[in-house]
């Protein structure tokens, strides 16, 4: 999906701010250095998505909200390898 170029900028900004303040951060400082001494770079990563403020109606035309989606074995295989347990 194509950024209006006003909203990139502000994702732009957003970023420098919180890398700044990340780096500003002791604590913040000292992990970011410890994960580099592991031999691995970081990558601060933002998204901007449309929000959906209203529900879209259903195929059968009522206001209910759609029933949650199960979720597929590549969801619950990254869940697990974050330790997310799904019980």
């Amino acid at each position: 999906m194509e950024l209006p170029e006003r909203l990139h900028q502000l994702v732009s900004e957003l970023g420098d701010s919180l890398v700044k303040a990340l780096a500003e951060d002791d604590h913040c400082r000292g992990l970011a250095f410890q994960i580099q001494a592991e031999g691995y770079g970081l990558v601060l990563i933002l998204e901007a998505a449309p929000l959906r403020l209203k529900p879209e109606p259903r195929e059968d035309g009522s206001d209910a909200p759609e029933p949650p989606q199960p979720f597929s074995e590549a969801d619950k295989s990254l869940m697990k390898s974050f330790k997310i347990r799904m019980d």
